[in-house]
């Protein structure tokens, strides 16, 4: 056996194993850069829009309702409960219609409360938790 075959020998295995090495770091890091790559790019996105002004403007507390829809979902869906001007609850519909076109997936999780009451504040409907409605039990 010549004497200089045996040091290519361990050359060309050092490289081999150099290669594996940086084959696999970067079959993973493919993996990882996937993994957090969004896969949708063209999907509607959820934006927020600002109510208009009108809709919870008021001059007094009995200008005001609690409704259970203030966004696309009801609160028995997920969504949230808010005040409005009584005058413009037909509004806040056509608003919410216009607004939800691209409607977001609701949820079956009930977060309506009971204890909301509608109040003016600073020539604004909002709401006021106040104490909750208890059932009264059945008597018999």
């Amino acid at each position: 056996m010549p004497s200089g075959s045996r040091p290519d020998r361990r050359r060309t295995g050092w490289i081999r194993v150099a290669l594996a090495t940086l084959g696999a770091l970067a079959l993973s890091s493919l993996c990882v850069t996937a993994a957090f790559w969004p896969t949708e790019t063209d999907a509607p996105r959820t934006r927020r829009v600002p109510l208009p002004a009108e809709l919870v403007a008021c001059a007094a507390d009995a200008d005001c309702i609690v409704v259970d829809r203030i966004g696309c979902c009801t609160c028995r869906t997920g969504g949230a409960q808010w005040a409005v001007n009584v005058s413009q609850v037909d509004a806040l519909r056509r608003f919410l219609k216009h607004s939800c076109k691209n409607r977001p997936a609701c949820l079956q999780i009930n977060a309506c409360r009971r204890d909301l009451t509608a109040v003016c504040r600073a020539a604004t409907c909002t709401v006021e938790v106040g104490p909750a409605e208890v059932d009264e039990p059945a008597r018999g």
